[in-house]
């Protein structure tokens, strides 16, 4: 799982130097058909991963579900929205209000799954499976633009994700399937050529069996990788996956203005940002590893509130005697 979310992520920086770069100098063969292609599958993939974890994140306690998700989720949406909005110089009391409303920066990930979580714990005795189906059906009545019907589309890969968590089992036994398996590719390949061709299939529910069909492939295969180096770099990355998420774009976008202030900006600029994209969230998430420097790690989480220990009443009576 670690290393389908590093893929997923490393995906996401792909995605942002491309666009990064188009915006300033124009197309970008190759890679904006590339990016075209997997558009219809990242997020919901991402979404798909953190559904996994909400079986056992609801098996808590209240005050530990929560505080879980405000030191590790709403923290780190909140002191980098406030970075983000500092750094492009639009901090307004608007902007500022939206954080918590509409999300105005490329965070919108994090605040779609801090309302996920907000609704999955009372939700937790209904069927992740039923969640997830009225989410879909809420999609296909909802327009097509707008943040509700990219939220109702992705909710229900979450909540699919906590389904599936469940029920591993049954599966694995159904992608295990040659027919089932062939099927999820042609599915998946199909929606990601209509993407390429133009076709409006994003966050679209008609369209869902497309990234459905790309999950049962990627489940496939990631579970057979072989143990190396590669996979542990990728596991690495998917264990730090919200540095890599909040980090990535400040690094491409300084880097690109750069080039563009000296006249160097072009096309081959590409393989420079996608190692500033990819190298100062690394060494960001490498420091924030080792636990030994509490102003990195206030970056990212509150740790004084994720790790507050509980004193429980016995303990009170036994220490009172």
């Amino acid at each position: 799982m670690d290393s389908l979310r590093g893929v997923a992520i490393l995906l996401v920086v792909v995605l942002h130097a491309g666009e990064a770069l188009r915006v300033a100098v124009g197309p970008t063969p190759g890679l904006d058909q590339v990016n075209l292609f997997l558009e219809p599958f990242r997020m919901p993939v991402l979404m798909f991963l953190s559904g996994i974890l909400l079986p056992r994140s609801v098996a808590k306690s209240g005050r530990e579900y929560f505080a879980g998700k405000v030191s590790m989720v709403a923290w780190p949406y909140l002191l980098w929205s406030l970075i983000i909005l500092a750094a492009s110089g639009d901090i307004s009391a608007g902007r500022l209000a939206e954080i918590a409303y509409l999300s105005p920066t490329y965070l919108w990930y994090l605040w779609f799954i801090l309302v996920f979580y907000a609704l999955a714990y009372p939700l937790r005795r209904v069927p992740p499976l039923v969640v997830a189906g009225a989410a879909l059906a809420l999609r296909l009545v909802l327009p097509d633009a707008g943040r509700p019907g990219t939220m109702a589309f992705l909710a229900a890969f979450f909540f699919f994700g906590a389904w599936c968590a469940r029920h591993a089992g049954l599966v694995e036994r159904a992608i295990g399937k040659p027919w089932v398996l062939a099927l999820a590719a042609a599915s998946a390949v199909t929606v990601g050529v209509l993407n390429v061709a133009g076709r409006d299939v994003l966050y679209r529910g008609e369209f869902v069996w497309g990234a459905v069909g790309a999950l049962g492939v990627v489940c496939w295969i990631f579970p057979r990788l072989r143990a190396n180096r590669a996979t542990a770099a990728l596991e690495f990355v998917g264990r730090y996956s919200i540095v890599f998420y909040v980090v990535h774009l400040g690094p491409i976008m300084v880097t690109l203005a750069l080039a563009d202030a000296v006249g160097l900006a072009g096309t081959w600029l590409l393989p420079l940002l996608l190692v500033v994209g990819v190298g100062v969230p690394l060494g960001l998430a490498w420091v924030y590893s080792t636990r030994e420097h509490a102003s990195v790690d206030l970056l990212f989480e509150l740790p004084a509130l994720k790790r507050r220990p509980v004193v429980t009443a016995p303990a009170v009576r036994r220490s009172g005697a």
